[in-house]
């Protein structure tokens, strides 16, 4: 248990935190990326409004 609790501790050391462009870069290319899943969802959705709306018409 104490070998783990070292090795743990030996990798925590190797760690080391993003500089300010890298935190920036991420941001950015999550925000795109939400972006992009919000339009394909939107259009997607919209395909599906339609097809259920073709289908109420036609049973009705």
């Amino acid at each position: 248990m104490l070998k783990f609790f070292y090795d743990s501790l030996e990798t925590l050391k190797q760690v080391k935190k993003p500089t300010k462009n890298e935190v920036i870069n991420l941001a950015i290319a999550v925000f795109i990326i939400v972006i992009i899943a919000a339009g394909y969802f939107a259009a997607v959705d919209g395909v599906f409004i339609n097809l259920y709306q073709t289908f109420y018409q036609i049973m009705s």
